[in-house]
């Protein structure tokens, strides 16, 4: 008897490993946004690129600079030329005040060692199941501390879940790699000429106008 389950057993491990293959690889990216850069669409090109379906999760806590509202509208804007791409709010349970507060001070947080596993607990068990996502993509972080950390948990924790963790390189202009930060501070400045070589016409058009009200 012992023998025929181990024989149904090596069978039965091999034709799961063939509807495995079968799989239709749906893949997530969560992003804040704050606000949209090239930087983001080179994300969404590389990953809507390997993946049947692609889910981007705007971070919905309003502590950025930019409202949720016009972050989220800005995304889905930039996306609705990708046709199997859907742009979802995060909820309260994808980065947010509750899974993963460090990341609202990433600015003060360079320094110290944060913990991002409920966070991504909570993906791989919760949310990705929800949607059959089998591959997490995010941008490499190597330059911000926070967001490195937050990479190397996911890269840790989410294979535990069936969930693939894909690092993508950042997009560059120059010499320099293009983040919302860089807009943001030359929007400070008023350099739109700098702008436009960061970010999508819609975001912008967003810009010119949020900087005409406000200066």
């Amino acid at each position: 008897m012992g023998g025929g389950k181990n024989f149904i057993s090596a069978e039965l491990e091999d034709y799961k490993q063939k509807l495995r293959a079968k799989k239709i690889p749906i893949g997530a990216l969560v992003m804040n946004c704050n606000p949209f850069t090239f930087g983001h669409l080179h994300l969404v090109e590389f990953a809507a690129a390997k993946v049947a379906r692609l889910y981007i999760f705007v971070v919905e806590e309003d502590k950025s600079e930019f409202p949720f509202a016009d972050r989220l509208e800005l995304v889905k804007q930039s996306v609705k030329n990708f046709s199997n791409v859907e742009v979802l709010p995060s909820g309260k349970f994808i980065i947010s005040q509750q899974t993963f507060s460090g990341y609202f001070n990433k600015s003060e947080l360079q320094n110290v060692q944060v913990d991002s596993s409920e966070d991504v607990e909570i993906f791989g068990r919760e949310i990705a199941p929800e949607l059959g996502i089998t591959i997490r993509f995010a941008g490499e972080g190597s330059t911000d501390n926070v967001t490195r950390q937050y990479n190397e948990t996911m890269k840790k924790i989410l294979p535990r879940y069936g969930v693939e963790f894909c690092e993508i390189p950042r997009k560059t202009f120059g010499d320099e790699t293009i983040s919302a930060s860089t807009v943001r501070e030359a929007l400070k400045r008023g350099d739109f000429n700098k702008i436009k070589n960061l970010v999508p016409d819609t975001t912008l058009l967003y810009l010119r106008g949020r900087h005409s009200v406000t200066k």
